[in-house]
């Protein structure tokens, strides 16, 4: 069950990474083509894929979790036994999801406090853009979550075959 979750939500946002790196290719390209070959430049273009590119960089916190491409010491930690490594794993998770739940409190309120205008497009609020910053937080903690579960689940495994 947790395994079918976690495999819709990375389905959910390998999609939506594709169809948002689609949009800024697309729309890029366009202003190039606007500036370049009829001097007319689109102007919103330009703060919104720089916002969407900075986003797009916390919003993938949760998928680099769910790939195991997060930065991790394995130099040491290959080398220990495994409850040593278990050890680790919990430490360090716990430490992460501590962090992460930290950065999901204080990302909220700095999107909260970001609820103004764009500067090239008045209809539109820096708050839309800036909630990728608390969601990737979010996924992030989820999967962190799961990553304990899965100590847990092993450390009771190896527990249980020992006694």
């Amino acid at each position: 069950m947790v395994k079918k979750l976690e495999g819709i939500v990375y389905h959910v946002q390998r999609t939506f990474f594709i169809a948002v790196m689609t949009f800024m290719l697309l729309v890029l390209s366009l202003h190039v083509i606007m500036r370049f070959a009829f001097n007319n430049p689109i102007i919103w273009t330009d703060e919104v894929i720089t916002m969407m590119q900075g986003t797009l960089a916390f919003a993938g916190i949760g998928y680099c979790f769910h790939k195991k491409q997060h930065t991790e010491l394995s130099l040491v930690y290959d080398k220990v036994p495994r409850p040593v490594q278990w050890l680790f794993d919990l430490a360090s998770n716990g430490i992460m999801l501590f962090c992460t739940c930290y950065m999901i409190k204080y990302s909220w309120k700095f999107t909260l406090k970001k609820n103004i205008q764009m500067n090239t497009i008045p209809w539109m609020k820096q708050s839309w853009i800036y909630c990728f910053i608390t969601v990737g937080f979010i996924l992030a903690a989820c999967y962190i979550l799961l990553r304990l579960l899965e100590v847990f689940r092993c450390i009771n495994k190896e527990l249980r075959e020992r006694g």
